[in-house]
């Protein structure tokens, strides 16, 4: 049994473990150990990431809902804004009209005056017109008209009568 080649690669296997088994035993730890540290590192690294993450998510959120709250506030600001606009616009445009209807009312009442007037005055000039032809056609009429009132106007006793002659 001693001689059997396999029992001596197990003695020398044994020697060499006994031998180099410490400083590989020891390379392995370190090294097992170095690897279980790098790991650690890193999850302490994602852990305070994640949680940075985490807090910047939240502060992000914290904005966006100040964010949405600023932009409602601005809308609503707005609103109100344009809906006094609007009114203001609406009496601004009523009171136009107001004044624009008054100065057509009073443009319409000033042409009804001057209507009337200008009609006025040609009936005027028309009935001018009708009583002078109507006269020069009775050129006869009006001079016995005009004998007749004289010869009334010297029979009154008010006046002498050498005065009219």
């Amino acid at each position: 049994m001693f001689k059997t080649p396999e029992f001596w690669v197990l003695i020398a296997f044994v020697l060499f473990l006994f031998a180099f088994g410490r400083k590989i035993l020891g390379f392995l730890t370190q090294s097992l150990d170095e690897h279980r540290n790098k790991v650690s590192r890193q999850l302490e690294e994602a852990e305070r990431l994640q949680d940075e993450a985490l807090s910047l998510l939240e502060a992000y959120k914290q904005k966006h809902e100040e964010a949405l709250k600023q932009s409602a506030e601005i809308i609503a600001f707005a609103e109100e804004e344009a809906l006094a606009l609007k009114k203001e616009k609406e009496r601004e445009f009523d009171h136009f009209m107001k004044q624009r209807e008054k100065a057509l009312l009073e443009r319409i009442e000033n042409e009804k005056e001057e209507t009337k007037t200008a009609f006025r005055k040609q009936i005027l000039e028309e009935a001018i017109t009708h009583v002078e032809r109507f006269l020069e056609t009775q050129k006869d009429e009006k001079k016995k008209l005009t004998e007749n009132a004289l010869k009334e106007v010297t029979d009154i006793s008010l006046f002498p009568k050498d005065i009219l002659k």
